[in-house]
């Protein structure tokens, strides 16, 4: 066979499969390291517009000149993580993360000031956590696009990257196509980094983008996942138009009048917590709904309107146009009588970040790295929560900073080792696009549009994702599987449609891994809440929980935290 029948062939030292900030982050530092090599960024929208952080608060958490890092770890394993973290992954972030801003300012992007140099900063939620926040304004990607074609960066837009290449355990590159005329694409690679986001299962439009091409990719080439059961983030929403009241977890009240949150939530919290939605179920599980939020309370949601959508904190033109459309879109819709007492909902956002990387942002596969949204969770450092936000407001920033400029420099060491690129191995890449491509060769078969409606029932109920049981969550397995069942006779009338079918299969994986992960810990720590399993065990369940590919099967599998060696203990 013809390497040219294959389809489009382009080879890269380094191969960077997503455009959003951790991708663009990774290709600056790649190109900074070793100029000699050669990048190739694909992104299956528009590098500098794409991945979410264009549509997010514009925040970065940093240690202050008022905090220390050693007050940081302690309030994170207590507080956040709850002893599930890589201890030492998290003080080297907690040392290295202040860097980030330096690293942003040099390369173009746009962070507030003082006048004297300082980074403007707020204590918010709360002046007694070890952190502040940083403001950035939402045109980062763009600036970071630039920076990166300016040191040689080459980009491919409008194409998605469905599978890895391999040889032998090795990956060297990987095949997609394009969705604007259907044809496939082979990038060989020396080094290939994954930059392409968590899952969100595609509910909220803020989120949208996350739809886990790259953990699904890693996942069938054979890698493993780690802390899959962490995909199950929240946010309290304006039940009409699913906007994100900001405090709102703090203030809630039931239809009796009563104050929920005194009761859910009774001292002072980083960030919004699992209880928050367990809370609103069992309110409406007993009858005492809808639950609504007492806007004239609610300090922080009033402080972060003056903070995302006016100019008198931080200088953002980019932010402040986005986050003022949002707010005047809730407000036009709130009602005479309950204007002061919108209605409110858990928004599900998921944020299921499994890929499992070292502390140099290797996977388990040689030649694989991941960073940012795509292997937070997986990481480690930020224990038992969805990452992001990690119980941590503008640690999602900066973890996709942070982690690409590592994972850029390991793949840069890794890229120049190699001799020469790889060989594509014919036969594996002749099987790859004739999967790929299935759904274009039906005539009749099933919607990706319904099966990811189907897969998005399983998983927003708070009762099956975030008030987990062994019954409802066997409940919501089981129509993950019957999706899956289906996923074979996906059918796609053009390359758009199936894109949507190999997200549709994507959600469906990560689905999957999320229950048998849940399943398979019986404890409630952090984020995770079991109705059946209460209480934290840290006799049986200071573990992580492995899944893996085995023969097309999922196999799970426990790692001890290394408990002992770490300087904080429970």
């Amino acid at each position: 066979m013809k390497a040219e029948s294959l389809g489009e062939i382009v080879s890269a030292d380094v191969l960077i499969v997503g455009g959003g900030i951790a991708g663009l982050s990774a290709a600056i530092t790649v190109k900074e390291k070793n100029p000699a090599l050669d990048v190739l960024v694909v992104e299956k929208a528009t590098a500098g517009w794409s991945g979410k952080a264009d549509r997010g608060g514009g925040i970065l958490a940093f240690i202050t000149p008022a905090d220390t890092p050693e007050e940081f770890i302690r309030y994170h394993v207590h507080h956040i993580g709850c002893f599930l973290e890589d201890q030492e992954l998290l003080r080297e972030y907690a040392y290295a993360c202040n860097t980030v801003l330096d690293r942003l300012d040099f390369w173009g992007v746009k962070l507030s000031k003082e006048k004297d140099g300082r980074w403007k900063y707020v204590k918010n939620p709360g002046p007694n956590l070890p952190w502040g926040l940083a403001g950035v304004d939402l045109d980062m990607c763009r600036r970071l696009h630039k920076r990166a074609r300016r040191l040689g960066t080459r980009f491919l837009d409008k194409v998605t990257m469905v599978d890895l290449l391999k040889e032998g355990e090795r990956v060297v590159g990987a095949v997609g196509f394009s969705i604007e005329d259907g044809g496939c694409c082979l990038v060989q690679a020396k080094a290939t980094i994954l930059a392409n986001g968590s899952q969100n299962y595609r509910v909220l439009p803020m989120w949208s983008a996350g739809r886990g091409d790259g953990i699904a990719a890693a996942y069938r080439a054979g890698a493993q996942m780690r802390n899959a059961e962490f995909g199950s983030f929240i946010n309290m929403v304006h039940a009409v138009t699913r906007e994100v009241i900001f405090g709102a977890e703090d203030h809630m009240f039931n239809a009796r009048g009563e104050n929920i949150s005194a009761r859910i939530r009774p001292a002072a919290q980083s960030d919004i917590c699992a209880m928050s939605a367990v809370g609103w179920y069992q309110e409406h599980a007993s009858g005492f709904c809808p639950v609504r939020v007492k806007t004239e309370e609610n300090l922080l949601g009033i402080g972060s309107e003056v903070l995302f959508a006016s100019d008198l904190v931080w200088d953002r033109p980019a932010a402040n146009a986005f986050w003022s459309r949002l707010w005047e879109k809730a407000k036009a819709v709130e009602t005479d009588g309950y204007a002061g007492m919108p209605e409110i909902i858990p928004g599900f956002i998921g944020e299921l970040s499994p890929v499992k990387v070292d502390h140099d942002m290797a996977t388990s596969l040689p030649g694989l790295f991941a960073v940012g949204d795509v292997s937070y969770s997986g990481s480690a450092w930020t224990g038992a929560v969805p990452s992001p936000p990690g119980r941590m407001r503008g640690s999602g920033l900066m973890n996709a900073v942070w982690s690409a400029c590592k994972g850029a420099s390991s793949a840069a060491l890794y890229a120049a080792g190699q001799d020469k690129l790889p060989e594509v191995d014919r036969a594996q890449a002749s099987a790859l696009k004739q999967r790929m491509f299935a759904p274009l060769s039906r005539t009749k078969g099933a919607s990706a549009l319904v099966l990811i409606r189907a897969i998005q029932d399983s998983v927003t109920p708070v009762k099956y994702s975030n008030f987990k049981s062994e019954k409802r969550m066997q409940e919501a397995l089981s129509m993950v599987l019957e999706v899956r069942q289906k996923l074979p006779e996906l059918k796609a009338t053009d390359p758009h449609d199936l894109a949507r079918c190999h997200e549709a299969a994507s959600m469906a994986l990560c689905a999957e891994m999320f229950y048998r992960a849940a399943l398979e810990r019986k404890e409630s720590r952090g984020w995770f809440v079991r109705e059946d399993y209460p209480a934290m065990d840290n006799v049986n369940w200071l573990k992580w929980i492995i899944l893996k590919d085995k023969d097309g099967e999922m196999d799970i599998s426990t790692e001890d935290i290394p408990i002992r060696k770490y300087p904080i203990q429970p």
